[in-house]
């Protein structure tokens, strides 16, 4: 059974601020900075049934317009050129016969456009994760209203504060993609 307890300012920040939390952390990948390691070392590649961190597999070197990846197991290289092409950064590579050379893609206004659809529909999913702990939260509610654990103006308030914090949290995320949108229209 739920309790008044249950539904403190605290538990509902909390939850809503792991919406927040996966969102930065998703809008992070769409990056239009090539001239980072760390796009291509920090993908994981199935090495042995582990998935293993390519910068854990090999060296990566920056070199010119290109990724320059050696090895230290040479078996994995097909897997390794697969999961590059298919990370969704729109990278090309070149085997040689001990190295993957990762070609840097030129950024055309439809390329940054792409990227600005896969950030407009991370957005909306992250609204309604949030609009569903809302749901949640005011679910609990009305089972603690229809218990009588407190009154209608209880309710009545809480469920004010609910939409005042998810409110809170629509507009963090929006702040944060209007900030991600501008770096990538620059």
């Amino acid at each position: 059974m739920l309790y008044e307890k249950d539904l403190n300012e605290d538990d509902i920040n909390h939850e809503m601020n792991k919406c927040i939390i996966s969102f930065k952390k998703k809008i992070s990948k769409y990056n239009l900075n090539y001239n980072n390691i760390n796009i291509i070392s920090n993908l994981f590649v199935d090495y042995h049934g582990y998935k293993t961190k390519l910068s854990k597999l090999s060296s990566i070197l920056l070199k010119n317009n290109s990724f320059k990846i050696s090895l230290f197991d040479k078996n994995i290289k097909n897997q390794v050129r697969k999961v590059i092409e298919t990370s969704g950064l729109n990278f090309t590579t070149n085997v040689s016969k001990n190295d993957i050379i990762v070609n840097l893609p030129i950024i055309t206004e439809q390329h940054k456009m792409k990227i600005l659809d896969l950030l407009k529909k991370d957005l909306q999913f992250f609204k309604i994760s949030i609009r569903n702990k809302r749901k949640f939260f005011k679910n609990n509610i009305k089972i603690l209203l229809n218990n009588k654990v407190f009154n209608k103006d209880q309710s009545l308030l809480l469920n004010n504060k609910l939409q005042f914090i998810t409110n809170k949290y629509i507009k963090i995320l929006d702040d944060l993609f209007i900030n991600k949108k501008n770096n990538i229209l620059l």
